[in-house]
Protein backbone atom coordinates (compact mmCIF):
# COMPACT_ATOMS: atom_id res chain seq x y z
CA UNK A 1 0.00 0.00 0.00
CA UNK A 2 2.86 2.39 0.70
CA UNK A 3 3.89 2.05 -2.93
CA UNK A 4 0.44 3.30 -4.01
CA UNK A 5 0.67 6.31 -1.69
CA UNK A 6 4.14 7.10 -2.99
CA UNK A 7 2.89 6.88 -6.58
CA UNK A 8 -0.05 9.16 -5.79
CA UNK A 9 2.25 11.71 -4.15
CA UNK A 10 4.63 11.67 -7.10
CA UNK A 11 1.80 12.13 -9.59
CA UNK A 12 0.42 15.02 -7.52
CA UNK A 13 3.83 16.74 -7.52
CA UNK A 14 4.27 16.22 -11.25
CA UNK A 15 0.73 17.47 -11.91
CA UNK A 16 1.34 20.59 -9.84
CA UNK A 17 4.60 21.27 -11.67
CA UNK A 18 2.92 20.93 -15.07
CA UNK A 19 0.06 23.15 -13.90
CA UNK A 20 2.52 25.86 -12.84
CA UNK A 21 4.28 25.73 -16.22
CA UNK A 22 0.93 25.97 -18.03
CA UNK A 23 -0.05 28.97 -15.90
CA UNK A 24 3.25 30.73 -16.62
CA UNK A 25 2.78 30.22 -20.36
CA UNK A 26 -0.82 31.47 -20.16
CA UNK A 27 0.36 34.60 -18.33
CA UNK A 28 2.29 35.66 -21.40
CA UNK A 29 -0.34 34.63 -23.95
CA UNK A 30 -3.66 35.90 -22.56
CA UNK A 31 -4.90 39.18 -21.14
CA UNK A 32 -5.29 39.60 -17.38
CA UNK A 33 -8.94 38.52 -17.19
CA UNK A 34 -8.27 35.45 -19.34
CA UNK A 35 -5.21 34.53 -17.32
CA UNK A 36 -7.09 34.87 -14.02
CA UNK A 37 -9.87 32.69 -15.41
CA UNK A 38 -7.42 29.97 -16.41
CA UNK A 39 -5.61 30.30 -13.09
CA UNK A 40 -8.84 29.96 -11.10
CA UNK A 41 -9.97 26.90 -13.05
CA UNK A 42 -6.54 25.29 -12.71
CA UNK A 43 -6.40 25.87 -8.97
CA UNK A 44 -9.96 24.63 -8.46
CA UNK A 45 -9.47 21.42 -10.44
CA UNK A 46 -6.10 20.75 -8.78
CA UNK A 47 -7.63 21.18 -5.32
CA UNK A 48 -10.44 18.79 -6.24
CA UNK A 49 -7.82 16.32 -7.50
CA UNK A 50 -5.75 16.56 -4.30
CA UNK A 51 -8.90 16.28 -2.18
CA UNK A 52 -9.87 13.08 -3.96
CA UNK A 53 -6.40 11.64 -3.41
CA UNK A 54 -6.42 12.52 0.29
CA UNK A 55 -9.87 11.05 0.88
CA UNK A 56 -8.94 7.94 -1.08
CA UNK A 57 -5.81 7.30 1.02
CA UNK A 58 -7.91 7.57 4.19
CA UNK A 59 -10.57 5.22 2.82
CA UNK A 60 -7.98 2.63 1.83
CA UNK A 61 -6.48 2.67 5.33
CA UNK A 62 -9.90 1.66 6.69
CA UNK A 63 -10.05 -1.29 4.25
CA UNK A 64 -13.71 -0.63 3.58
CA UNK A 65 -15.75 -2.82 1.25
CA UNK A 66 -17.63 0.24 0.00
CA UNK A 67 -14.65 2.09 -1.46
CA UNK A 68 -16.34 2.50 -4.83
CA UNK A 69 -19.37 4.06 -3.15
CA UNK A 70 -17.14 6.61 -1.45
CA UNK A 71 -15.46 7.44 -4.76
CA UNK A 72 -18.84 7.98 -6.41
CA UNK A 73 -19.89 10.28 -3.55
CA UNK A 74 -16.66 12.21 -4.05
CA UNK A 75 -17.44 12.54 -7.77
CA UNK A 76 -20.91 13.86 -6.95
CA UNK A 77 -19.35 16.37 -4.55
CA UNK A 78 -16.95 17.50 -7.26
CA UNK A 79 -19.84 18.05 -9.65
CA UNK A 80 -21.72 20.11 -7.05
CA UNK A 81 -18.62 22.20 -6.31
CA UNK A 82 -18.14 22.69 -10.05
CA UNK A 83 -21.73 23.86 -10.46
CA UNK A 84 -21.32 26.36 -7.62
CA UNK A 85 -18.05 27.62 -9.12
CA UNK A 86 -19.65 28.11 -12.54
CA UNK A 87 -22.58 29.94 -10.97
CA UNK A 88 -20.26 32.25 -9.03
CA UNK A 89 -18.16 33.01 -12.12
CA UNK A 90 -21.31 33.75 -14.09
CA UNK A 91 -22.94 35.80 -11.35
CA UNK A 92 -20.04 38.03 -10.30
CA UNK A 93 -18.41 38.42 -13.71
CA UNK A 94 -14.87 38.92 -12.35
CA UNK A 95 -13.55 36.21 -14.65
CA UNK A 96 -14.10 35.53 -18.33
CA UNK A 97 -16.68 32.76 -18.48
CA UNK A 98 -15.47 31.34 -21.80
CA UNK A 99 -11.84 31.02 -20.69
CA UNK A 100 -12.96 29.58 -17.36
CA UNK A 101 -15.27 27.07 -19.05
CA UNK A 102 -12.80 25.79 -21.62
CA UNK A 103 -9.83 25.61 -19.27
CA UNK A 104 -11.94 24.00 -16.54
CA UNK A 105 -13.15 21.31 -18.91
CA UNK A 106 -9.59 20.63 -20.06
CA UNK A 107 -8.12 20.53 -16.55
CA UNK A 108 -11.01 18.49 -15.14
CA UNK A 109 -10.70 15.95 -17.94
CA UNK A 110 -6.95 15.60 -17.49
CA UNK A 111 -7.11 15.29 -13.70
CA UNK A 112 -10.06 12.92 -13.87
CA UNK A 113 -8.14 10.66 -16.26
CA UNK A 114 -5.22 10.67 -13.84
CA UNK A 115 -7.64 9.71 -11.07
CA UNK A 116 -8.98 6.87 -13.17
CA UNK A 117 -5.44 5.67 -13.78
CA UNK A 118 -4.50 5.88 -10.10
CA UNK A 119 -7.68 5.13 -8.17
CA UNK A 120 -10.67 3.80 -10.01
CA UNK A 121 -8.70 1.24 -12.01
CA UNK A 122 -7.40 -0.27 -8.78
CA UNK A 123 -10.83 -0.34 -7.15
CA UNK A 124 -12.69 -1.70 -10.17
CA UNK A 125 -10.31 -4.25 -11.63
CA UNK A 126 -7.99 -5.47 -8.88
CA UNK A 127 -9.40 -7.98 -6.47
CA UNK A 128 -7.49 -9.15 -3.39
Amino acid sequence: MNQDILRIRNVALISFSVLVVIQIICYFIFDLKGFLSILASGILTFLLFIGTLLVYTRIVKIQSKTTLSYLLIILLGKLIISAVAFYLVYRFNYLDMLYFLISYLIFFTVFFNIEIFLLYRKVLFYRN
